[in-house]
């Protein structure tokens, strides 16, 4: 009798471990994405279920949801380690993209005239700063590039590091205060640093422009249009987390980013205009070759010769799109306790998803 319970045991395991590996077409949750098969868009649907037993056996972590989208359609969205599609992902750094899509459209509204603007200017209570001539300078445009000119280095120490100048940040009382009064290491616009403060400022900047939070200004403007009802987004003493603070379900985090694909537009509105898309997917600076910078998005160039737009964040978060490939890949996982030399980095895994592509089988 007991052999028979452990077989049963074991045989419900296996199923539950067989769901994961497994290929499972998406459902149609009539929420403006479309959905299709691999096999209806010709991609290898016996390569995708080899890459998705790696990720079921921890090759890369704790990964907890993989979602691709090719030509304006979902034709993965697996789930693994407990995860489902209701459950709200902490973004961690991926939350920067807010910055320059909510900038653009407070552009496209008037409410900003561009991004020549001076980040000061939105500041009045804060015009003793102008005397830093270096800090005067910066601009909007600066702050999205990640080329504010701050001395600021979160990315030398970890962040389990209690001197990670990120986390230092965390725990301060005022954001906005602490950010624009960090020193001047560097002429605005010469050199990329990555950096939270810089969105802090841009949040502050909108709240300036438009009356709103940034986080209410989003839900007006973007979450409501993409159909999104459900988010969190932190905030401390009314200042929100533009650069990190928000989770949403990973399947708006794709509807999110095929809007990006899609020039501004979803389903039949424009939510921001495509000449904005195409500044926030400019190459405005070299990070470290062949990493280059765009409005807090990066692009680097594949194996394949094609460039691969994509923002990452803490504990295995990711977007990444290939125009060229008409393709979205979204990543979540829960990696943030997992030391980097037990698991398999990210990138290994993107390679492998964007390889199941028609034009690219074979390739490599």
């Amino acid at each position: 009798m007991k052999y028979l319970i452990l077989l049963i045991v074991l045989g419900l395991s296996g199923c539950k471990q067989q769901s994961n590996v497994e290929y499972q077409p998406p459902h149609n949750k009539n929420d403006g994405l479309p959905v299709s098969t691999l096999q209806k868009h010709a991609f290898d649907k016996v390569a995708f279920e080899k890459v998705s037993k790696e990720v079921a056996d921890g090759k890369y972590g704790k990964l907890q949801s993989i979602l691709l989208i090719h030509k304006g359609e979902l034709i993965i969205e697996q789930y693994y380690n407990g995860w489902d599609a209701s459950n709200l992902h902490y973004m961690a750094s991926t939350t920067k993209s807010m910055s320059p899509i909510l900038i653009g459209i407070a552009i496209d509204q008037g409410k900003i005239k561009g991004t020549d603007q001076r980040m000061l200017d939105y500041f009045p209570q804060y015009a003793s700063l102008k005397s830093d001539t270096l800090k005067n300078q910066i601009t909007i445009q600066n702050l999205l590039a990640s080329t504010s000119g701050f001395a600021w280095d979160e990315v030398s120490l970890p962040i389990t590091d209690p001197e990670n100048m990120g986390v230092k940040m965390d725990k301060k009382d005022n954001w906005l205060d602490e950010s624009l009064n960090l020193p001047m290491s560097k002429v605005p616009g010469t050199q990329y640093a990555y950096s939270g403060p810089n969105n802090i400022i841009v949040g502050e900047i909108i709240k300036a422009a438009t009356g709103k939070n940034i986080a209410d200004f989003a839900n007006d403007n973007l979450f409501q249009p993409l159909g999104i009802k459900e988010y969190y987004w932190f905030e401390k003493n009314g200042i929100v987390d533009v650069g990190g603070g928000l989770e949403l379900k990973s399947r708006d985090i794709a509807k999110y980013a095929l809007m990006h694909l899609n020039k501004g537009k979803w389903e039949n509105k424009q939510i921001v205009s495509p000449d904005w898309i195409d500044r926030i997917f400019t190459p405005y600076i070299e990070i470290k070759h062949p990493l280059y910078g765009g409005y807090q998005w990066q692009m680097v160039q594949t194996e394949y010769g094609l460039n691969s737009w994509f923002i990452p964040g803490n504990g295995g978060q990711i977007i990444n799109i290939v125009p060229k490939l008409d393709l979205v890949i979204v990543i979540n996982a829960d990696n943030k306790h997992i030391p980097k030399n037990k698991r398999t980095p990210l990138e290994y895994l993107i390679k492998d998803l964007t390889s199941l592509h028609p034009q690219l089988q074979n390739r490599l």
